[in-house]
């Protein structure tokens, strides 16, 4: 899936394909709750970096990373299949807003 001029995993892949998901209750994973897992089966979500003018996020999508990182994190997924060193990110949300995001998780939730 081509976003912006790059390339990433579609979030439909990313749960299907890959296996991708956060805890049964839709939270992501904290770090010490996925130490233990294997590194290639981890993925770190932060939120989209692009900025206006005025210094305002105006990109409210979801990124999950390949591996484990800190900085930036809002928390992390276990995925099924491992991610090799040419993985590219996957998108965890692809919302317009909170409310769409919102609803986007409750109905990843109901299935």
């Amino acid at each position: 899936m081509i976003l912006n001029g790059c390339n990433f995993i579609s979030e439909r892949d990313f749960e299907e394909v890959w296996g991708a998901h956060a805890k049964p209750n839709g939270d992501l994973y904290f770090y010490n709750e996925i130490a233990s897992i294997p590194p290639e089966n981890v993925w770190t979500v932060s939120e989209g970096e692009e900025l206006d003018e005025g210094g305002f996020n105006i990109d409210s999508n979801w990124y999950a990373s390949p591996g484990i990182f800190f900085a930036n994190a809002l928390g992390y997924l276990i995925a099924g299949k491992p991610w090799v060193a040419d993985t590219p990110d996957a998108i965890w949300y692809l919302d317009d807003d909170e409310q769409a995001r919102e609803e986007r998780r409750k109905d990843f939730l109901e299935q």
